[in-house]
């Protein structure tokens, strides 16, 4: 097995977390490294061999570290003609780090530094590198103010060398980091809140009298028997404070219109007239005129015509002085009928316009709503 195969490989075995490790920031560490070197095709060298080196470092924050890399490799020549070497490298890089509080932690880094070879036999002076690194740490173990991580690494990296171009490596390597100094990090819980301070003994309060029962409002006007000054009144009517009819009231006797049509005859205008005095005294009543047609004819054309008449009684009460929040008008064609429409009287009945109450603030007595025809 080629030796960078078997470094991915170790690499890959390692990457599991095992369990939650405390923050390394703040802590200086140490790591000895193993591994392999994959070099530019431009060498004219064996393309793989073993590499070794040490990274000294510190973890700056949550998210930084930095170290100084320290490695150095032997490469052979491709034939017994081409010369051998050990080229050394050092330089400083800078880790951003992932997840650090956590056992398994990535990171990504970028550094500078320089190459020197040792030629055999030959001469050869420094070159200039940089290079980018992507890897782990690994916390297996965090005791008091240090810890023990494994490390996979893997590294290109470009040398600047004299020849027209560069020459680009690449190096995978196993770490096996030491951190020390500092102290671990230990969660921090919230202080439990002070226990509440004891209550003091209250005596139990003596339990109260039942409640007597409401009084009675036998004819329901919503005035009490025991100040009712006018029982027996019937359902529907006003009441004073003592429970008697208030004074005032609106009658419709009846408002007629012209066959198949919606214009008032001139005998609903009396009629009308006295609705209309009877709102304008009463303003806080309100009121929807209803209009009604019998049978005979379409449904759709009922229900307009319907419309058209409780419209046009409307119309006239605004003419006569009353106030249009007061009234509204909605037809309902021959959907309510209150007569047999199988007789000419009955059909008469159901031809009608009525004039429901929709609020009574309590000072008017309504009589006869709903029997306008």
């Amino acid at each position: 097995m080629k030796v960078t195969t078997a470094l991915f490989a170790l690499g890959a075995a390692v990457s599991v977390p095992a369990f939650a490790a405390d923050s390394d920031v703040g802590r200086t560490y140490v790591t000895p490294s193993i591994g392999a070197i994959r070099v530019d095709s431009e060498r004219l060298t064996d393309r793989e061999n073993w590499i070794g080196g040490v990274a000294i470092g510190r973890h700056l924050s949550p998210a930084w570290s930095a170290e100084l890399t320290l490695n150095g490799a032997a490469l052979d020549g491709e034939n017994p003609s081409l010369p051998d070497y050990t080229v050394y490298g050092g330089s400083l890089d800078l880790l951003r780090v992932f997840n650090r509080s956590g056992s398994f932690s990535p990171y990504i880094g970028a550094g500078a530094g320089v190459l020197e070879y040792d030629v055999i036999p030959g001469t050869a002076g420094p070159n200039a590198m940089v290079q980018a690194s992507i890897g782990a740490f690994w916390t297996l173990w965090e005791g008091s103010g240090s810890s023990f991580a494994l490390r996979p690494d893997f590294k290109a990296r470009w040398d600047d060398s004299r020849e027209p171009g560069s020459l680009l490596d690449y190096i995978g390597t196993l770490g096996f980091q030491f951190s020390f100094g500092g102290s671990p990090r230990v969660a921090s819980t919230p202080p439990a809140p002070p226990p509440p301070p004891p209550e003091p003994a209250v005596a139990a309060p003596a339990p109260a009298p039942a409640a007597p029962p409401p009084p009675a409002d036998s004819d329901g006007d919503g005035v009490t028997d025991n100040r009712d000054q006018c029982p027996g009144t019937p359902a529907g009517v006003a009441v004073d404070a003592n429970g008697c009819p208030q004074r005032g009231s609106i009658a419709l006797e009846g408002v007629t219109f012209e066959y198949n049509s919606a214009v008032l005859t001139s005998d609903s205008a009396a009629v009308l007239d006295e609705v209309a005095a009877g709102l304008k005294k009463y303003p806080r009543l309100r009121v929807e005129l209803q209009g009604h047609t019998d049978s005979r004819g379409p449904d759709a054309y009922n229900l307009t015509l319907s419309q058209k008449r409780a419209d046009a009684v409307r119309e006239y009460l605004l003419r006569a002085g009353v106030q249009s929040a007061q009234i509204s008008a909605k037809g309902y064609g021959e959907a309510q009928p209150i007569a047999d429409n199988a007789t000419e009287a009955g059909r008469a009945k159901n031809r009608r316009v009525v004039m429901y109450v929709l609020e009574n603030p309590g000072d008017v007595d309504v009589k006869g709503a709903g029997d306008v025809k």
